[in-house]
């Protein structure tokens, strides 16, 4: 026997008035599906890298003056001036080394001091003339007696003139040895006086030219923070217009949200068939074979 069946079927749809700003051309539904088909390279990549705001684009760059900064230091070397208190004081070594040296320490001699000591001898000479005279006269009046004592006194006399005149020979030279010493030592010290001040301009010099790397490197800082900030604000920018059909998008849908929807009805029926006798037996557990013994049997 067949069957009715009755069907209820309840349909929910957009306002007509709505309509056009959700499922018409351009509304939030066709707009949508139009925006988030497109890849990453057509929405964000290809614009970022036609602004230049792809990748390291951000990034800023060094300023010019962090640039200048950076060949200064490359190019920077030790101060001259180090070198030229290495000079002085390798001087002041050498100055010191000819001291050891006779040969070194009379060419620091004065040239003069012979004739210096020429005129002590001279002097010596004619102090020891007047001396040999007056001896000589008073030798003459005491006769013979008088003649040996005389020839005594004059060798005694003579050896101690060469003894004066050596002494003042050797006095001399020695006086003439001490200042060149004293000389030497006033040249070493001044070398390595002069060495010593060109290491203080050399450190003083070096310590000029950080500081004004330092600042031209805080102006440098600067000058590429700014530029960064620039590039950030080009790179907010250019975000904002990308996302702003989206963002447009989801402010048309939050104008929408929430409207009641119109919900219509429909009712029917539905017939079906009784099962066939076939599907019965089935059912039964009948089969062809179960059929024949049943009635087969009964001839």
């Amino acid at each position: 026997m067949a069957t009715n069946t009755s069907i209820s079927t309840q349909l929910t749809d957009v306002p007509e008035v709505l309509r056009p700003y959700i499922t018409s051309p351009g509304g939030i539904l066709p707009t949508a599906q139009t925006l988030l088909s497109k890849g990453y390279n057509e929405t964000y990549g290809d614009p970022l890298k036609t602004a230049g705001l792809a990748g390291s684009g951000r990034v800023a760059g060094l300023s010019p003056m962090q640039q200048q900064i950076g060949t200064e230091l490359g190019s920077m070397n030790t101060p001259n001036q180090f070198n030229m208190g290495t000079g002085s004081a390798a001087l002041g070594l050498g100055a010191l080394g000819s001291m050891l040296s006779p040969e070194q320490t009379a060419m620091y001699m004065s040239p003069y001091q012979q004739n210096v000591i020429d005129v002590n001898k001279a002097e010596a000479l004619r102090d020891a003339q007047k001396g040999l005279t007056s001896q000589n006269l008073a030798s003459a009046k005491q006769g013979t007696y008088g003649g040996a004592r005389n020839a005594l006194m004059m060798s005694e006399a003579d050896r101690n003139l060469q003894t004066k005149l050596g002494n003042i020979q050797a006095t001399g030279m020695q006086n003439a040895f001490d200042a060149a010493q004293k000389a030497q030592l006033g040249q070493a010290a001044g070398y390595t006086g002069l060495g010593q001040t060109f290491g203080q301009l050399g450190t003083a010099q070096q310590a000029t030219d950080i500081d004004r790397l330092k600042t031209q490197g805080a102006y440098g800082d600067l000058q590429r923070a700014t530029q960064q900030q620039q590039l950030d604000a080009q790179y907010q920018d250019l975000m904002t217009k990308l996302n702003y059909p989206v963002t447009n998008l989801e402010t048309m849908n939050n104008l929408v949200r929430g409207v009641p929807l119109t919900q219509t009805g429909q009712s029917g029926s539905q017939t079906t068939p009784p099962p066939s006798f076939a599907s019965q037996l089935a059912g039964m557990g009948l089969t062809g074979l179960s059929l024949y013994n049943m009635f087969g049997n009964q001839r």
